[in-house]
């Protein structure tokens, strides 16, 4: 982050008061036109400080007002014998540079797991991202999805690993496309009723596989920083119904829900509660049923604006969403401190 600029004396002139000076070194491989990640380590003396670039520390000098333990993308000049560094106003991966300093390598399902623990308000680790993959590797969750419902489990300590974790994760994603059949999950059909959902997952315990109130304990553990509450259910007679899960980010100390989430088959719902526009978004996995959709959209959105409610123009791909939130929003989503 930076800050003002540092009054009084400088070792820097006229136009390097913006920017950040390295003196050469050898080692130190940077051109005229590179775009560079800087790490700010600490200020070692007025106007000077210890900076980090490709895993080695070099002084810098900046009249600039750093922050020990920024990322900065800086882009390199040369002249006279030294580089400047001028900080881009482009906002930085957070993501990647965590992939980074881990030595994990972007890209495939590494970095879609460190995403989602990001969106999720937890750190993104070696370790941590290695558990979600090992459980992934055992369920038939979406890369995205899975990862982001496993990252809800760790956040209320509850080990992904554990027997019967895979099932209880089963019914927080009752209603999701899994296998052939967009009517059953897993090989088994929806309880077709509250009672018959109640059943399914004391049947899951009678077998071994999880508590009889996993859904329950799920839903009253304390999050570590997003608190949400996933409630399952079945709409309609056993000939024609839809399941699916209702998810809700609830801030239990100021007694606010935060965001509102529907998802039922093929389309996710999202609706932000906590003061900000509110606009429901739609996301649809199935192309043709988007386009379809897509065309009585008009009419949803009068009704929703009857109620107090916008509703984006555009139905979304399923792409852009993860089960809990739009890709992207991660670091705008609000954690919820439940420590204590």
């Amino acid at each position: 982050m930076l800050g003002r600029n540092v009054s009084g004396p400088s070792p820097l002139p006229g136009p390097e008061a913006g920017g950040i000076r390295i003196s050469p070194r050898p080692g130190l491989r940077l051109h005229a036109g590179d775009t560079v990640l800087l790490t700010v380590i600490k200020e070692l003396a007025p106007g000077k400080w210890a900076v980090g670039i490709g895993g080695k520390v070099y002084p810098a000098w900046s009249r600039l007002l750093l922050e020990p333990g920024a990322v900065l993308q800086a882009r390199v000049a040369a002249g006279a014998g030294k580089l400047i560094l001028s900080i881009s106003d482009q906002r930085i991966d957070s993501v990647a540079a965590a992939l980074r300093r881990e030595g994990l390598p972007a890209g495939s399902i590494t970095e879609t797991i460190a995403r989602a623990l990001a969106s999720s308000g937890l750190p993104i680790t070696a370790d941590t991202i290695e558990r979600v993959k090992a459980v992934l590797a055992r369920t038939r969750f979406s890369a995205r999805r899975g990862a982001r419902l496993v990252a809800g489990l760790i956040d209320k300590k509850i080990d992904p690993s554990s027997p019967g974790a895979a099932d209880l994760m089963a019914v927080l994603a009752l209603g999701e496309r899994g296998g052939s059949d967009p009517r059953r999950y897993r090989g088994r059909p929806f309880p077709e009723s509250g009672a018959a959902l109640r059943k399914a997952v004391n049947d899951m315990a009678a077998a071994g596989a999880v508590r009889p109130d996993a859904l329950q304990v799920f839903n009253h553990a304390r999050a570590g920083a997003q608190n949400w509450v996933i409630i399952p259910f079945v709409f309609g007679d056993p000939e024609d119904s839809i399941a699916g899960t209702i998810r809700i980010l609830h801030d239990p100390f100021r007694g606010r829900l935060l965001r509102l989430v529907l998802v039922a088959g093929s389309f996710s719902f999202f609706l932000p509660l906590d003061g900000r526009s509110r606009k429901l978004s739609i996301y649809c996995d199935d192309e043709h049923l988007r386009m379809s959709a897509q065309r009585g959209l008009d009419s949803a959105r009068a009704k929703f604006h009857n109620m107090g409610i916008e509703v984006d123009d555009t139905i979304h791909g399923g792409d852009d969403f993860d089960g809990f939130a739009p890709a992207g929003e991660g670091s705008d989503l609000p954690s919820i401190d439940v420590a204590g």
